[in-house]
């Protein structure tokens, strides 16, 4: 499960690149505080599959957008 060589990899990424360097601690972070919290491997990468799959798709992140918009204001989303 755990890559040594692709840890070297992404730690001389985020050594070279500051905005490599956030993200990095801070996926280091929060992947800690879940682990903490009791969340399972797979949880974990199911969360970040999506960000990373929101991330690639314009139309995807803008649906997050108004779906946190919509939450914020003590709404629910529902389907019918």
């Amino acid at each position: 499960m755990f890559d040594d060589k692709k840890m070297e990899e992404l730690i001389k990424k985020a050594a070279a690149d500051p905005e490599w360097r956030a993200v990095y601690d801070a996926l280091m972070k929060w992947s800690q505080e879940a682990s903490m919290l009791g969340w399972s491997v797979e949880e974990m990468a199911s969360v970040c599959m999506m960000g990373y799959a929101v991330g690639q798709e314009p139309s995807l992140q803008e649906m997050m957008k108004n779906m946190s918009k919509i939450n914020k204001l003590g709404l629910d989303i529902v389907d019918k």
